[in-house]
């Protein structure tokens, strides 16, 4: 039963991907954050950037938003630290350096600093 759920959620997902790889790439999910104060939050270009790099455009990635090649380093490592006796201390930690990265990426983004 378990192969099975996760057959029809891997068919979904390559259904959905195909789809956004097939479809011209003017996807865009409007940013609330920048249509009210005309700055880029740190998500800002990450579908687009996402994208980019399926198709192997790694300079168009790059240009769309850079954090983009951090965000599966961080993802890896709560993966990697939830299987630790000091999870939550490690999960914690993780997750204030990745908040820290977003915020610094953010002020240099829209030059703040």
């Amino acid at each position: 039963m378990e192969l099975r759920k996760s057959l029809v959620f891997t068919g979904i997902a390559a259904a959905g991907l195909t789809y956004l790889l097939a479809v011209p790439n003017e996807y865009k999910i409007p940013c609330v954050f920048n249509y009210a104060t005309g700055l880029q939050c740190p998500g800002c270009g990450l579908t687009r950037a996402s994208l980019a790099i399926l198709r192997g455009d790694i300079q168009a990635a790059f240009t769309f938003n850079q954090l983009v090649f951090f965000v599966p380093l961080f993802v890896g490592a709560i993966y990697l630290v939830r299987r630790s006796k000091h999870a939550k201390v490690l999960t914690s930690a993780i997750i204030g350096i990745a908040a820290f990265t977003a915020l610094g990426f953010f002020l240099v983004r829209n030059n703040v600093v």
